[in-house]
């Protein structure tokens, strides 16, 4: 697998990965980066704009995963203050809220046809170098204790094979999950 941030360059690659539908909820991504009624509001179109500007901006949004030269997955990553729904999270412990060197992995795609081949691990890895090559100090992410669960977020396993430990937990929608960091 070869991993890259996304930029205008890939911009049709994440396209062609997240198909129509804008991955799997049609949020684009941006189901934690705006505040929740402006996502729903937006519906899918608004949203892949909103996705295409941060990228045209030359924002941090996150890398894009190649299997034989073909997009396969996906994994946003950006400073957490970028994201406005962890930021205003009332069950995620926000500490230091100000700090643009705590680096947030927000979400998880891999495509169908790609998936159940271990791509999420590397692509975490990847992230976190990305996130350390741009100046983070910690990684921090939100991932489910077992399947099923929202599959967006990964699965503790991966972040523990990846080098994070647990930092706090949380319920929401009767599920558990972690929140876990790796300092680097």
């Amino acid at each position: 697998m070869e991993v890259y941030p996304v930029d205008q360059e890939r911009w049709g690659d994440l396209v062609e990965l997240f198909g129509p539908s804008g991955g799997t909820r049609g949020c684009w991504c941006m189901a934690r980066r705006l505040p929740s009624a402006q996502v729903a509001r937006n519906g899918s179109a608004e949203n892949r704009a909103a996705l295409e500007g941060f990228v045209r901006a030359g924002m941090p949004v996150g890398l894009i995963g190649y299997v034989d030269a073909r997009p396969a997955g996906w994994c946003a990553v950006a400073p957490r203050t970028e994201y406005y729904a962890i930021m205003h999270s009332r069950v995620l412990p926000i500490d230091e809220p100000d700090d643009d060197e705590i680096w947030a992995i927000n979400c998880l795609f891999v495509k169908s046809g790609y998936r159940g081949r271990g791509l999420t691990l590397p692509m975490v890895e990847a992230a976190v170098e990305y996130a350390r090559a741009e100046g983070a100090r910690i990684v921090e992410a939100y991932p489910v204790k077992t399947m099923p669960g929202d599959p967006g977020r990964g699965v503790l396993t991966t972040f523990l094979d990846a080098g994070f430990t647990t930092y706090a937990e949380h319920r929401t929608q009767a599920r558990r999950n972690a929140v876990v960091r790796r300092t680097l």
